[in-house]
């Protein structure tokens, strides 16, 4: 590829740079046409025909990825590396070591390695000229990463790692033949960007292949505080000078970044230092925000080596920033961090009244310059506004971004499990009520509703319990996962706003009808699950999907067109909840997880913070306490008001639609009275499974969700615990049913051996039992999903787990549930 072939015009620099600036532009350009007037390079490779590369900065924060996949995404590449060490060998250490550190190194890239001590600042890169020449002769890009990344450093102070050693890199490209040029350089060269795009900026847009506005840098960045914005800006324009000499090359403007997506975090950034010094005082600037979007590094580095092995890209340079906004506003009280919110002049006396002590000791120079727009409390874009349509035509791969709460959730993990090597407190996140209720008048404010009909009275006092039963000793939180609990129950506040603001928009919501809904109440472990998403697939049911459990309101209120399409975005965030967890693999062979696939209407009563599912979860035996005596009849009238909301929300595709809902969860029997009292016409279908085989799996399930937040409890406490809470749940169920004749009529009990044996023959027997059409298609649909999950089977491992492994006997199972059994036998279920 020739610079000629790059078809996207980059537009000249407008203004005039200070005079250090124009003076090192000047020597950079003359050194370019010397270099070509000595001789006339041959054309450089196509970027596929690349074979061996040249990277300097290899040991850097981000060098580290890029090499890590330019060695990953072509597997014959051999990459040369520049590094400053005593030999060779142990430059080779450097970078083993550097990778190591990242949890990114693998044994198979030493083959395709070859380190060189040399120096970036001296002639011919401090290498032998023999060595030197080879490279010349052998190398077919450049990949340029090398540079003093300090803030506070005057121009002078980093011009010589920044600007003159460009000089010698620019000689390697134009030797012998010419070489492609990946110059990595920054987005700081932007004040908009670097100013958050606060203030005068806020209507600001960078477009792709824009040059900065010389008049606003002089402004915003002094050369004697801001040296690194201008050096980065005096390299791009040598490298722009260089394409125009015949160099092909790229310019990546890196975002801030200061994480990978795998959690690997790095300490020594501004971001890392100011969140590090607001853990150190549990006090924050007002204005502070999580909401600044970091990128990943590695995601950064898979985009820019990607477009530069493609032999067709397009554009010269390149904003290598993601410029979505978050699904949803995240500040710190969301994890537990219920900081007290302080004026930046406060936040700065007590950083400084603690000395060196401080994470920002030494950074004052560049904060007090740029805090009026870092911490500035105006509404900040829900956008980015930066152009990425350059790496999104010119990415051969897909530009995949992973969430916000992905990255904080693996890069707080990260921190924990390397504390020893962190220098800085390590954030611990609490649970706290009466922040919750400052977090919930927050939401209700920002939402324009009622604090007190968002979240009534007795809701707050079931938020109050469940609070008071996670702090307490007994319960065994795991302090690593407060901050994952504490999301939970903040992200409940959030979403209860959001139904209130949906409410007061659409008043008809609270007349919608539910008529005869459907409950499967299987107890745990009797084929519920299979049940309710083979009944799904008849039409005629509607049924709550888990994106849409986990976020009921779609906030652009699109239900007509793009709810329930792959373009829902509650699809992504549901995803990135789970991502951010170990959920799935918790569960693996015991409980799918399927976005798409109907799921317990536990998370309609969580909302409510009043279901047992949370003494599932956790060890909260007081709370279960409480909810015994208080009972759940208003966290089931909430049920039926976000139901209203999802009738409401199918209507808007499908007007006049008139379908059945379709629930399921097993703690639907320990609250009956409640459940039936808020569905009075509901009916039940119940699966039956030998207590003594279901308990042995429930035991097993349930000690594997504690281990997601609790520490360990002896097994045979848990065995105890279940057996006592399960026979209660289900002997008291079946009393209610032989108690009330009216409900008797309209329950149908499916045998579990049956239900694996011959589903549909049970499905066939539930619809003539209660009088209703089983269409074709919607045999066809259960058919071939059947199917499916057979395949699906095959693949799980397997389930293994006994009674015995939590102290309990056969006996004792059977004696717990012998209500249950005797009502079950009368009936001839089992």
């Amino acid at each position: 590829m020739r610079a000629a072939d790059i078809t996207v015009p980059v537009p000249p620099l407008v203004g005039r740079l200070p005079l250090p600036c124009r003076t090192d532009v000047s020597a950079l350009r003359r050194r370019i046409h010397s270099r070509v007037a000595l001789e006339v390079p041959a054309d450089a490779v196509s970027a596929g025909e690349f074979k061996e590369v040249f990277l300097t900065g290899a040991t850097g924060f981000v060098g580290r990825f890029v090499l890590r996949e330019l060695l990953v995404q072509n597997e014959s590449l051999v990459v040369h590396c520049l590094v400053r060490a005593g030999s060779d060998g142990q430059g080779l250490e450097r970078v083993r070591e550097t990778l190591e550190s990242a949890e990114i190194w693998e044994d198979r890239f030493a083959l395709r390695l070859r380190v060189k001590a040399g120096d970036i600042t001296e002639e011919n890169l401090g290498l032998p000229k023999e060595d030197y020449q080879d490279l010349c002769q052998r190398m077919d890009a450049v990949y340029h990463l090398a540079a003093d990344v300090g803030l506070v450093r005057s121009y002078n102070e980093i011009r010589k790692a920044n600007v003159l050693s460009l000089g010698h890199v620019l000689d390697l490209c134009l030797r012998v033949r010419f070489k492609h040029l990946f110059h990595f350089s920054t987005m700081a060269v932007f004040p908009e960007y670097f100013c958050d795009f606060a203030r005068e900026y806020r209507r600001c847009r960078i477009e792709d292949q824009m040059q900065p506005d010389l008049n606003e840098m002089t402004k915003i960045f002094p050369l004697g505080i801001t040296g690194y914005s201008w050096s980065k800006l005096v390299a791009e324009q040598a490298v722009l000078f260089a394409r125009s000499a015949g160099v092909p090359v790229a310019v990546f403007r890196l975002p801030q970044m200061g994480l990978s997506s795998t959690g690997y975090t790095q300490s020594d950034i501004l971001p890392t230092r100011l969140f590090a010094a607001a853990t150190q005082l549990e006090k924050m600037p007002k204005g502070f925000s999580m909401q600044r979007n970091p990128e990943p590094v590695d995601t950064v580095s898979e985009i820019c080596v990607a477009i530069s092995l493609n032999p067709g890209r397009t554009f010269v340079i390149y904003h290598c920033c993601d410029p979505r906004p978050p699904y949803e506003d995240i500040e710190l009280a969301d994890f537990g961090f219920f900081w007290q919110s302080v004026s930046y002049e406060s936040f700065r006396r007590s950083c400084q009244a603690i000395g060196k002590r401080s994470p920002l000791q030494g950074q004052w120079v560049l904060i007090d310059h740029f805090a009026p727009y870092w911490f500035d409390e105006g509404v900040p874009e829900q956008e980015l506004p930066i152009s990425d349509l350059a790496i999104r035509k010119d990415c051969p791969r897909p530009v995949s971004w992973p969430a916000l709460l992905i990255k904080h959730a693996r890069s707080y993990d990260w921190v924990r499990r390397h504390r020893d090597e962190w220098p800085f407190p390590v954030p611990q996140g609490r649970l706290d009520f009466d922040g919750f209720m400052s977090l919930a008048k927050r939401y209700a404010e920002r939402m324009s509703v009622s604090f007190e009909n968002t979240y009534p009275e007795w809701m707050r006092a079931s938020l109050k319990q469940l609070v008071e039963a996670l702090r307490a000793p007994e319960a065994g939180l795991r302090q690593s996962r407060i901050m994952h609990v504490t999301y939970g129950l903040s992200r409940a506040l959030r979403v209860n706003a959001a139904l209130a603001r949906e409410l007061k928009e659409y008043p008809e919501i609270e007349r919608q009808e539910i008529e005869q809904p459907v409950f499967i109440v299987g107890i745990n472990r009797t084929g519920t699950t299979f049940l309710h998403r083979l009944l799904a697939r008849d039409s005629g049911f509607w049924a709550l999907r888990r994106y849409e459990l986990t976020e009921p309101v779609l906030s652009t209120g699109e239900y007509d067109t793009v709810a329930g399409t792959d373009n829902d975005p509650r699809r992504s965030y549901a995803e990135e909840l789970l991502n951010a967890t170990d959920f799935v693999d918790t569960l693996e062979g015991m409980h799918r997880i399927d976005l798409n696939e109907p799921e317990e209407d536990f998370m309609l009563l969580w909302l409510a913070f009043t279901t047992w599912v949370f003494t599932v979860a956790h060890h909260v035996p007081e709370y279960g306490r409480w909810l015994a005596e208080t009972g759940s009849r208003n966290a089931y009238e909430h049920h039926r008001r976000v139901v209203q909301h999802f009738t409401w929300q199918r209507r808007q595709r499908d007007a006049g639609s008139k379908k059945t809902w379709l629930f399921k969860m097993p703690f639907h029997l320990k609250e009956l009275e409640a459940l039936l009292h808020a569905y009075p016409d509901a009916v039940f279908i119940q699966t039956h499974r030998d207590p003594v085989e279901f308990m042995g799996s429930w035991n097993s399930i349930m000690d594997r969700i504690r281990t997601l937040t609790t520490e360990p409890r002896p097994p045979h406490e848990t065995g105890k615990e279940q057996l006592a809470m399960m026979s209660r749940m289900l002997n008291g169920a079946m009393g209610i049913r032989a108690a009330r004749a009216d409900i008797d009529r309209r329950w149908v009990d499916v045998r579990y051996v049956d239900l694996v044996n011959d589903p549909m023959s049970v499905v066939t027997d539930i619809y003539a039992r209660f009088g209703w059409t089983l269409a074709s298609p919607s045999v066809e649909a259960m058919q071939d999903w059947l199917k499916s999950q057979e395949e699906e089977r095959r693949k799980e491992p397997s389930h293994e787990y006994t009674l015995e492994d939590y102290g309990i006997t056969a006996e004792a199972v059977n004696d717990a549930f012998k209500p249950y059994s005797k009502f079950a036998a009368e009936r001839g279920i089992v």
